[in-house]
């Protein structure tokens, strides 16, 4: 390894949910994420009319742990999943601190459940028009897909004595 090379340590933690107070108002930890998710899901935080406050940081360069931290509105109510949206995943329980949320208050992890989902469908949005525009992109994806799952393959066989140099 030379000098300028950095081994990033992998997270203790994948996910942490912290915060005593209202659930309304919450800071969650992710494990192995840095500014990239951060601040896609903080500007997808602020769009939401519901959420008072969002941000984020990383507390030091060498940790690989992103803090988010989400206000909502107390006043806000909770709309159903399908009609915010479109979909029918009703096998999602809203379960905040490990009591059901039947108050229909909108809490900090509604607001991040939504957001999560919004930033996905936009992801998946922006691939589509991509792989339209490009379709190079879909063939390097597709192959890059099957050496995944190749890889994948030979690890539960044992097989890593490819991988050696």
């Amino acid at each position: 390894m030379s000098v300028n090379e950095v081994k990033i340590k992998r997270a203790e933690t994948a996910f942490e949910l912290r915060g005593t107070g209202p659930p309304t108002s919450r800071t969650i930890v992710l494990g192995d994420e840095d500014h990239t998710l951060g601040n896609a899901l903080r500007h997808v935080l602020m769009n939401d009319p519901r959420v008072n406050f969002a941000g984020y940081c990383v507390p030091h360069p060498s940790e690989p742990v992103v803090h988010i931290r989400v206000q909502t509105n107390p006043e806000a109510k909770k709309t159903s999943w399908v009609a915010t949206t479109g979909d029918d995943d009703s096998e999602d329980e809203e379960i905040v601190d490990g009591e059901n949320n039947s108050s229909g208050q909108f809490t900090a992890i509604d607001a991040l459940k939504d957001a999560c989902h919004t930033l996905a469908k936009q992801c998946d949005y922006v691939l589509e028009k991509l792989e339209i525009a490009m379709p190079e992109v879909r063939v390097d994806r597709e192959r890059l897909k099957r050496l995944e799952e190749d890889m994948m393959f030979s690890k539960e066989d044992g097989g890593d004595d490819d991988m050696e140099e």
